[in-house]
C-alpha cells in the first residue's frame, strides 16, 4: 500500500513502513509538514501490519530546521506557545508509535530535524551528517530536552547554549547512533536493521517500545512545554527580533539585552 501527502511519502513492504520527508529543498519543517509527518505516524499506529518503521529524508539534507519564515509571525508568547503544540504534536507521534522506528539521517539534522531524529528508537547517519540544535541563535528557548534523548547531559548544556554542530562520529562516540555508513549505503543500512527487527514476534516488539518507553519516563510533551514557557516572552524582545533578522539577512546580529 502507498499513501502520499504534499511533503510526506508512505509506503509498506514486508512488513516494513517506509517514511520519507520530502520538502525540497533542505525538507524544513512548517505547520503543514508538522502535520503531515505526525498524521502519518498516527495512522501507522492503527496498522496491524506494520512492524518496523523508517524514517528518512530525501534530498542532501535529512531536515534543515523550522522554517525561519514562520517564525516572524511568532510575535506574542500565545502565537509561540500554539507553534510549539505542532513540534511537540508531530514529535510525539514519532516517539509514541508502538513500533520501533529507525531513524536513516543524511546531511544536516539541525532543529526541528534533530528533534525528529531524536524521537527515533535507532539511529544510523550517513558519514556527512551533522546535527545541531541551533535555537539559541534565533533567540529561542526550546528542544534541549529532545537532544538530551541522545546525549549526556553537560554536552546537552554545551550544544544547547552554544548551537554548535556534532559530526556522525562524534555521536556514534556518544552511543546516540547504531551505525555511521557512506551516503549511497544509507537506506540499505536501515532496511538490514528493519529487516534483522522483523524476524521477532511483532506483538513482542510492540511491548518492548511500550515498556521502554513508559521505564523512562521521557515525558517528552511535559519538558518541551516547560522550556517553550522559559522563552515565549522572549518573542516579545528586541534581541529576537534581532535574532531572526539577522539569520534572514545574513549577518551578524547585535543584541543589547532587551
Amino acid at each position: 500500500m502507498k499513501r502520499g501527502m504534499d511533503y510526506v511519502l508512505f509506503k509498506v513492504e514486508n512488513h516494513i513502513g517506509l517514511v520519507t520527508i520530502n520538502k525540497p529543498p533542505v525538507n524544513s519543517f512548517n505547520r503543514q509538514l508538522y502535520k503531515e509527518v505526525g498524521e502519518t505516524f498516527q495512522a501507522i499506529s492503527k496498522m496491524d501490519e506494520v512492524w518496523v518503521v523508517i524514517l528518512r529524508a530525501e534530498g542532501k539534507n535529512f531536515s534543515t530546521g523550522n522554517d525561519v519564515n514562520d517564525f516572524i509571525t511568532l510575535n506574542t508568547p500565545e502565537s509561540a506557545v500554539a507553534y510549539a503544540r505542532f513540534v511537540s504534536d508531530c514529535a510525539a507521534s514519532i516517539y509514541e508509535c508502538p513500533v520501533p522506528v529507525i531513524g536513516a539521517i543524511n546531511g544536516k539534522a539541525l532543529g526541528a530535524g534533530l528533534v525528529m531524529a531524536s524521537c527515533c528508537d535507532i539511529l544510523v547517519a550517513a558519514e556527512n551528517a551533522l546535527f545541531s540544535l541551533p535555537e539559541i541563535k534565533v533567540g529561542i528557548v526550546g528542544a534541549a530536552c529532545f537532544l538530551a534523548r541522545m546525549l549526556p547531559q553537560q554536552l546537552v548544556r554545551y550544544l544547547s547554549f552554544s548551537g554548535d554542530m556534532m559530526t556522525a562520529e562524534e555521536l556514534k562516540h556518544y552511543g546516540a547512533l547504531l551505525k555511521v555508513v557512506p551516503e549511497n549505503q544509507l537506506r540499505e543500512a536501515a532496511m538490514e536493521i528493519a529487516r534483522h527487527l522483523t524476524k521477532n514476534p511483532p506483538l513482542t516488539l510492540r511491548g518492548f517500545k511500550l515498556a521502554m518507553n513508559e521505564n523512562e519516563n521521557a515525558r517528552l510533551r511535559e519538558k518541551y512545554a516547560l522550556e517553550i514557557s522559559y522563552g515565549k516572552e522572549l518573542f516579545e524582545t528586541e534581541d529576537i527580533k534581532e535574532a531572526i533578522g539577522a539569520f534572514l539577512e545574513k549577518r551578524k546580529p547585535v543584541f543589547n539585552g532587551r
